[in-house]
């Protein structure tokens, strides 16, 4: 298993163009459904234009794959990742390794259910869009509250607050994941506090 992975050269486009192709190929002989087929390859476009050609392309399309088949929207998804990699005759150390380089390249987030099962939430992804404009307005709303009343709630119970409303309310995130939204929850209010102060002057 190779691990010196990352090229910091510009990949061409032709580059891109034949990886995604033969991922495309790999899927199709693997009868992957072509609905997780479309965002797996977009994936396998992403990774490649940040980080480079692969050395081990199987093990980079199947662990695009293994990512998009545990949206946490699959929730409940049994599936393991020793059964995934046996599925597509694959080590699973290799399908581990990509499946790790893939979350650190393009800023997945990882989400685990009571059974410790990954779950993988994208960056440029509805839930993640969703979160962060929920955030944004929950935290900007305190912040001009805080101005004008003084005082302000705790960022615990915005965040709870704020989790409530996205496993309960909007829907968007399985209530299987509360607790370790939370936690996502909580990073993202304390940054996007710091931004509303800088903009305010520090006040």
């Amino acid at each position: 298993m190779y691990r010196s992975e990352k090229v910091h050269l510009a990949v061409s486009p032709q580059v891109i163009v034949n990886v995604v192709r033969d991922a495309h190929g790999f899927y199709a002989e693997n009868r992957i459904d072509e609905r997780y087929q479309s965002v797996a390859l977009d994936l396998v476009r992403r990774y490649v234009s940040q980080v480079g050609m692969p050395r081990e392309t199987d093990s980079l399309f199947a662990a695009a794959l293994y990512i998009v088949s545990r949206h946490p929207w699959s929730h409940p998804n049994p599936l393991t990742k020793t059964e995934f990699a046996a599925r597509l005759r694959m080590k699973e150390s290799s399908l581990e390794w990509y499946t790790d380089s893939i979350v650190e390249a393009l800023g997945f987030i990882v989400l685990r259910d009571h059974s410790q099962l990954p779950f993988f939430v994208d960056p440029e992804g509805t839930i993640a869009s969703v979160i962060d404009s929920i955030v944004r307005s929950s935290v900007g709303e305190e912040v001009v509250l805080s101005i004008v009343r003084g005082g302000a709630v705790s960022p615990t119970a915005l965040a709870e607050r704020i989790v409530d409303r996205l496993c309960n309310v909007v829907k968007i995130v399985p209530a299987a994941f509360e607790q370790e939204l939370l936690t996502v929850v909580k990073r993202k209010i304390e940054e996007e506090s710091q931004r509303l102060i800088r903009e305010l002057g520090g006040r």
